[in-house]
C-alpha cells in the first residue's frame, strides 16, 4: 500500500514534523519541478535566528510572566536574566522583573502545538529594561539650576546626583552637570518615569560651537604685540598665551590658535585669533643610523689594486649595488669577476663618509662565496 492509496490524514502521519523534514521536503519538490540542471545548484547557508519575544510584562506570577495582554506566557524558571538598564545588578533573580517591564526573551518552542491555551514558552535568557523608562532627544529649552531640573520636549525633567552628564559645550569644555547646560543645546536623555515625574538617569548634550583649535606652522615675519605675523597669519597673544623657545623674527615656529566661530547669517565682525600657544622649532639634523642588509648576487666589477691579504679594497659592484669593502670586511678568498656570492652588511647615510651628500651606502661586514 502506497501513501497515495492511504487517506490524506494518514499519509499526514508519514511526514514527521521534525526541524530536517522541511529540508527535505524541499529537496523532493525540486527534483521534480526544477530542470536537470538545476539540481547541482548549491543554496547559500541561512543564519539560524533563535526564537525571540520582545515585549512589555502585563502579569506576573512567579516565573511565569504574562506578555501581550496575556496572549503568551514565558517561563523564566531556568533562564539566564541580565539587566539591560546600568542601574540593575547583573545576573537579575525572576523576582526583580515587574509588570511593565520590557523584556527581550529568547525561548525555546516545542515541536508539538500544546493543547492548553495560552502557551507557555521556556526561556532560555532574558534581557529586562526598567518599566517606564526610554530616551528623550530633543533642543533643551530651559534650565532652572536652583531646582534642579530643566526643559526637554515641553516636559520638566529632574535631575539627582546619580545622573551621570557628558557632551560638550560651545567653548569646547565638557559638560559635567546641570550648570554646563543651555538653552538650545541638543541633548539625548535617558529617562526614567515615577510618582514624581520624569527623572534623568543619564543626559547627553553637545552645543554648535563658538570657537575651534586650529594648529599650523610657519616663520614669525613680525612681533607688534599683541599682535604677531607668523606665517601670513596674524594672531593675538595674550598673558595666558605660552611661548616655548623664545621664538624672534624669522624663526619657525608651531602655532596653536583659537578660532571664533560666528552662527550662520551673523553680522558681528570676526575676531582675530587668539593663541594658545608658539612653540619654537628646533631644526636639528637626525643622528647617523645603521640598516642591516643582507642579499645575494653576482659579482660585476672590482676595484683594480689589492691589499696586503690579496683582497681588492674600495667599491665593489655586485648585482648593480655599491659595496664598500675595507679591512674589516671578511671575506672568502679568492672571489672573482663573474663569482656568486651572499653579501651581509650596513647601509650607513654618506654624510657620514662625505658629508655634502645624504644618499646610503652598502659597507659589507661578510661577503661569502655560493
Amino acid at each position: 500500500m502506497t501513501s497515495a492509496s492511504l487517506s490524506p490524514r494518514l499519509a499526514r502521519r508519514h511526514i514527521r514534523s521534525t526541524p530536517a523534514a522541511p529540508v527535505v521536503m524541499a529537496l523532493l519538490l525540486s527534483a521534480f519541478a526544477a530542470p536537470a540542471f538545476a539540481q547541482t545548484a548549491v543554496l547559500p547557508p541561512v543564519a539560524y535566528v533563535p526564537p525571540t519575544v520582545d515585549s512589555v510584562v502585563t502579569r506576573v506570577n512567579g516565573p511565569i510572566l504574562d506578555v501581550l495582554d496575556g496572549n503568551l506566557r514565558i517561563d523564566v524558571t531556568n533562564a539566564t536574566i541580565t539587566g539591560g538598564d546600568d542601574r540593575l545588578a547583573n545576573p537579575l533573580p525572576w523576582s526583580g522583573i515587574l509588570v511593565g517591564s520590557r523584556i527581550v526573551a529568547v525561548v525555546s518552542v516545542p515541536d508539538v502545538i500544546p493543547a492548553t491555551f495560552p502557551p507557555v514558552l521556556p526561556a532560555t535568557s532574558v534581557v529586562v529594561y526598567l518599566a517606564n523608562s526610554g530616551n528623550l532627544t530633543g533642543y533643551v529649552q530651559s534650565v532652572d539650576v536652583a531646582q534642579g531640573t530643566f526643559m526637554l520636549l515641553d516636559t520638566t525633567i529632574r535631575t539627582n546626583a546619580a545622573t551621570t552628564w557628558s557632551g560638550m559645550k560651545a567653548d569646547g569644555s565638557p559638560v559635567k552637570g546641570l550648570s554646563d547646560l543651555s538653552p538650545g543645546m541638543l541633548a539625548n536623555v535617558g529617562v526614567l518615569a515615577d510618582s514624581s515625574g520624569v527623572l534623568a538617569k543619564s543626559v547627553l548634550a553637545t552645543a554648535i560651537p563658538t570657537t575651534r583649535i586650529v594648529a599650523f606652522r610657519g616663520k614669525v615675519e613680525k612681533i607688534a604685540p599683541p599682535l604677531w605675523t607668523i606665517g601670513g597669519n596674524v594672531v593675538q597673544v595674550t598673558n595666558d598665551t605660552k611661548i616655548v623657545g623664545d621664538p624672534k623674527v624669522g624663526d619657525l615656529v608651531d602655532v596653536l590658535e583659537r578660532i571664533q566661530i560666528l552662527p550662520p547669517g551673523s553680522a558681528a565682525p570676526t575676531t582675530i585669533p587668539v593663541a594658545i600657544s608658539i612653540t619654537k622649532v628646533l631644526l636639528t639634523p637626525p643622528p647617523p643610523t645603521n640598516r642591516s642588509v643582507e642579499f645575494d648576487g653576482v659579482v660585476d666589477a672590482l676595484p683594480p689594486s689589492a691589499s696586503a691579504t690579496g683582497a681588492p679594497l674600495g667599491h665593489w659592484t655586485i648585482s648593480g649595488r655599491d659595496v664598500l669593502v675595507n679591512g674589516l670586511t671578511k671575506l672568502d678568498p679568492g672571489i672573482a669577476k663573474g663569482d656568486s656570492v651572499h653579501v651581509v652588511g650596513v647601509v650607513v647615510p654618506v654624510s657620514v663618509l662625505a658629508p655634502t651628500t645624504t644618499a646610503g651606502q652598502i659597507v659589507a661586514l661578510e661577503i661569502t662565496k655560493l
